[in-house]
């Protein structure tokens, strides 16, 4: 190979590395994979670094946990990792590991900064999301629990829970939950977690846009004072 050959394909690297660069600056990714969807919303700088989100729906609908965190995704320039797998009535050991092992593989390229990786859920991924913790303290740094509860073998187990992380409770007086999570946020403040409460309408279903953006305007803040 000549030495122009040799120039020419250099300068077409460059070319395919700035507009894969620019794409991801300007626009909104979503990867749709068979464990999980990746939200990535416009304005990502691949030299920065950004919260992650994983979200669980106790029914394993990826697509409306996506829906639900869209807004605040491009508002707060968050990426969104919603699980496919993740729904009620199964072990959820096996989901933690998988996602562990994706978010360490050398092929997840996305930007993002593992000291802010929160765990949320509605209900049944409330409560998954309450165990993610539990298992992987070194990987979750947050959650924001929609009308979930803790498992019964955790509350008041302040020798083995993780210490010291974030917890928004978005809680429903008419929901059946609402005592219980009222428990699980004085056991959390009690191993040294900060929390915030948020009531809207409606009982057990998700919580409004707003409310979330709530929640995420105050965990933004955390993340600043930390």
């Amino acid at each position: 190979m000549d030495n122009k050959s040799k120039i020419r394909i250099i300068v077409l690297l460059l070319a395919i590395i700035f507009l894969a660069q620019a794409f991801l600056v300007n626009a909104a990714n979503v990867i749709d994979k068979s464990e999980y969807i990746l939200y990535v919303p416009s304005g990502v700088d691949p030299a920065q670094k950004y919260p992650l989100v994983i979200a669980f729906s106790p029914s394993a609908d990826a697509q409306l946990m996506i829906n639900t965190w869209k807004k605040v995704a491009e508002d707060y320039k968050w990426i969104i990792f919603s699980s496919k797998e993740f729904r009620n009535g199964i072990d959820p050991t096996l989901i933690y590991s998988r996602i562990e092992s994706i978010l360490k593989d050398p092929s997840f390229i996305w930007p993002i900064d593992k000291s802010k990786i929160i765990a949320t859920g509605l209900s049944g991924g409330g409560m998954g999301s309450h165990f993610f913790v539990c298992f992987y303290p070194g990987l979750i740094n947050a959650v924001v629990i929609n009308t979930g509860m803790m498992d019964e073998q955790f509350v008041s187990r302040n020798d083995i829970y993780p210490k010291n992380k974030i917890a928004v409770f978005l809680a429903s007086p008419t929901d059946f939950r609402y005592q219980e999570m009222k428990r699980d946020k004085n056991f959390l403040e009690s191993v040294g977690w900060k929390t915030k409460w948020i009531e809207f309408e409606g009982g057990h279903v998700l919580a409004p846009e707003a409310t979330y953006q709530e929640a995420a305007g105050w965990l933004q803040e955390q993340f600043k004072n930390k």
